[in-house]
């Protein structure tokens, strides 16, 4: 194997880990469902409330009150799977099985029962933008499909395709690593 293989390889592993926050995986090496429900419950973006304290006597009639922290928005809690298809197919390939059973138990948790989910379907740049496109769209909608026929309420899911859009690793478009789906949590 080329030393460059080697990089790219190296490269693609460090940009999974990355992307969406780290998992634990159980033994057939998917996400666990405990990682998954940590990666998307709600962010806590309350802020305690800043004050001053007096020192000596007499100044906390001269203590300001600390100004009040600007509240960030919460960032969108997502994470990046790596579910496989079938070659050029919206199939979810048999290898996927177990993340799959794992993210719909996730998703119907009493943890993440106030949130909704975009399933977010990415290709690499093999073949046009167009075929991408609807490809992406196809692979999202089967995701979709497969949690709620296990349980999760179809009001919670959207399914929406990127195409070649938004690639992970920009240096290789047409790395495995691309061809990805992405669950964005909503609401909570």
């Amino acid at each position: 194997m080329s030393m460059i293989h080697i990089v790219r390889g190296t490269l693609a592993v460090a940009l999974l880990a990355g992307c969406g926050g780290a998992f634990a995986q159980d033994a057939q090496g998917a996400p666990a469902v405990d990682s998954i429900i940590n990666s998307l419950k709600a962010e806590n973006t309350e802020q305690a409330q800043g004050q001053t304290r007096a020192l000596r006597p007499g100044a906390a009639a001269m203590a300001t009150t600390a100004p009040a922290p600007v509240a960030k928005p919460a960032k969108a809690a997502s994470i990046n799977m790596q579910i496989n298809f079938d070659f050029n197919s919206d199939r979810i390939s048999s290898s996927s099985e177990q993340t799959m059973a794992n993210l719909a138990k996730a998703l119907v948790s009493p943890q993440l029962e106030n949130r909704s989910f975009t399933v977010i379907g990415h290709t690499d740049a093999k073949g046009s933008a167009g075929y991408n496109k609807a490809l992406s769209d196809r692979r999202a909608a089967a995701v979709r499909r497969y949690l709620v026929e296990h349980g999760v309420a179809t009001t919670r899911l959207r399914a929406v395709g990127k195409g070649e859009s938004q690639l992970l690793n920009a240096e290789d478009p047409e790395g495995a690593e691309n061809r990805r789906v992405e669950i964005l949590a909503t609401g909570g």
